[in-house]
């Protein structure tokens, strides 16, 4: 198995990339929200990463508040849908489907099924591009050659331990 990286250079896919973060951190501001509204603030939000949607929050073995209950399994808290506030509480966190930003990204496909194995692509902008990687080789006939260039490994190695170098300069202030 070999990573297999793509990388774009597009304004206008660095644009929709970008785009598609700011609806990432409204939503983080929605969750929040919701949070402190029902008294949870400052909790963790559990996602079901297959559809996006907010599948618990965060126990910390105090009351269990009106409306949910400790899920069994997982011990988060999730709504009680025995209850009128419970079916309420599911509707509204069920609302806050977090949005993926590789869902927007034209010409690259967010998963594949290559070699035998169903997988989902990382992506990730350094130095006015923007990464993807594959945890193995994909068929090229799902990518759009004309948006997206295979890259090397060590071109991709380079970049993200330029952004690291970078990152560890600005930590040190």
């Amino acid at each position: 198995m070999t990573t297999t990286v793509y990388r774009s250079s597009s304004s206008d896919i660095l644009k929709i990339w970008d785009d598609a973060n700011s609806d990432v951190r409204d939503w983080h501001d929605q969750i929040d929200a919701f949070l402190d509204e029902h008294g949870l603030t400052g909790r963790s939000v559990f996602i079901d990463t297959a559809f996006g949607r907010p599948c618990g929050v965060g126990h910390n073995d105090s009351d269990v508040p009106h409306g949910w209950r400790v899920h069994r399994t997982h011990g988060y808290l999730v709504p009680r849908l025995t209850t009128k506030e419970g079916k309420l509480l599911s509707v509204r966190l069920g609302a806050l489907t977090r949005p993926d930003p590789r869902d927007q990204v034209p010409g690259m496909p967010k998963n594949c099924i290559a070699e035998g194995a169903f997988m989902t692509c990382g992506m990730r902008p350094m130095g006015g591009a923007l990464y993807v990687t594959w945890p193995r080789p994909i068929p090229e006939k799902q990518v759009d050659l004309t948006i997206w260039e295979k890259t090397k490994l060590s071109e991709y190695y380079a970049a993200l331990e330029a952004i690291e170098a970078a990152e560890e300069v600005a930590d040190r202030g």
